[in-house]
């Protein structure tokens, strides 16, 4: 089992409303992935609730069966509709990958 996790610290905006708003449309976009993409076996994503100056924003939690369905996951069109969604909002991600 191969887990995926991404971490997103978003832009920050003039008005706080619109980063909140950012932060629920990338929870929206990726959460509607399983469903387009089968060789996802599982997915969480969560909203950071403590603040803090070294806290990300946006947590993605994701599992795969190999490396392989995790490379196809990551090529897919429809993720690369939500990456490309990301790099207008985010100022920095950090990833790790690992197996169990």
């Amino acid at each position: 089992m191969i887990h995926h996790i991404v971490m997103f610290k978003l832009l920050e905006t003039p008005d706080r409303e619109q980063k909140d708003k950012n932060k629920m449309e990338l929870k929206k976009r990726l959460e509607a992935l399983p469903g387009k993409i089968d060789v996802i076996r599982s997915m969480k994503v969560g909203i950071n609730v403590k603040e803090s100056a070294r806290a990300f924003d946006v947590v993605l939690v994701s599992t795969f069966d190999n490396l392989e369905d995790l490379e196809i996951y990551r090529v897919h069109p429809a993720h690369q509709e939500v990456v490309e969604y990301i790099n207008g909002i985010r100022e920095k991600t950090a990833s790790v990958d690992y197996e169990s």
